[in-house]
This record gives structure tokens, C-alpha cells and sequence, in this order.
């Protein structure tokens, strides 16, 4: 049975009261990986978040957590697609649910936006990256692109106020 992580994050978020160490459960079955602790911990983290976050704040979430296992567990996230990654204001990778779930299409499908003042990340799932962005660019047949990732800049609604 194949899970798809945007689905999960979604359903996650309107369900609050659910039993969200299931619905994690089953995201991590659907991508073939096995349920751990540590898993199990960081997806329910990025779904609380509902935004991206950095490797230091899941760390700070998850108490007794060795470092380069959350590092190992997002790394395969993104390789089976459960959750994307997005650069952040200082460089630093951010991280977020909402991967295809499927290995074989494009990572996210959705821009992100970043504030020139605050420095937070957010996904902007309403919007939509065209389909034919990449071949627009005219990119030279040389370069294989594997996906388009657009970030915006500017100031969020909370720093505008």
C-alpha cells in the first residue's frame, strides 16, 4: 500500500486529536522503512511544525537524540520522499513533510518563502511550480535538472505588522 506524505501531513493537521503515532506509522510503511523511535519522533515533529525546520530545532524537540541519526533519518526521508528539503535564510537546510512519497516523481512541487527579516521558511503549498518552468528557462541540453525549486524572498505578514 503506498502513502502519500503530503496526504499524511494534511490529514495530520486536521486531526489533532487523532492518534498521530499511527499516521506516522503508516507513512513510514508506505515508504518501506521500518518504525523507529527516532522516525517516528521527527515526522511527528515536522507535522507539529507545519512549516520547515532546521536539524537543530527537531534536535531540540527530541530529547536524547543523537545528532547524526536525525541527520541519517532526514537524509533517507528525502531519498524516499516522505519529507523535502529547502534551504534556509543562513544556509542551513530546513526541512518539511510533504515529499510525493513516490521515488520516481519530482521532489515538491510547491515554492517556498523565506522572510528577509525574521529568517523563517514556510512552504507555499497553495502555489504551484508550472510544469514547463525548467524548459522556459531554456536551460542548455547539456544539464539534467532533476526538479525545479523556486524560493522567494521578502517579508512575511507577521514581520509586516
Amino acid at each position: 500500500m503506498h502513502f502519500d506524505a503530503r496526504s499524511f501531513h494534511r490529514y495530520h493537521r486536521r486531526c489533532v486529536n487523532a492518534d498521530s503515532n499511527d499516521a506516522a506509522e503508516a507513512a513510514l510503511r508506505g515508504a518501506g522503512l521500518r518504525k523507529t523511535p527516532v522516525r517516528l519522533g521527527v515526522i511527528e515533529q515536522l507535522s507539529r511544525a507545519g512549516r520547515p525546520m532546521s536539524v537543530p530545532q527537531i534536535l531540540g524537540k527530541l530529547k536524547g537524540v543523537d545528532t547524526v541519526t536525525v541527520y541519517r533519518t532526514l537524509g533517507t526521508f528525502v531519498g524516499k520522499r516522505l519529507v523535502h528539503r529547502v534551504r534556509g535564510e543562513d544556509r542551513t537546510w530546513m526541512y518539511a513533510l510533504g515529499g510525493t512519497g513516490d521515488e520516481r516523481t519530482p521532489q515538491h512541487k510547491h515554492p517556498h518563502f523565506v522572510c528577509d527579516d525574521c529568517g523563517k521558511v514556510e512552504c507555499l503549498e497553495q502555489a504551484e511550480i508550472p510544469r514547463g518552468l525548467v524548459k522556459s528557462l531554456g536551460v542548455a541540453r547539456a544539464y539534467t535538472v532533476s526538479y525545479p525549486e523556486v524560493v522567494l524572498h521578502g517579508t512575511c505578514p507577521r514581520c509586516q505588522a
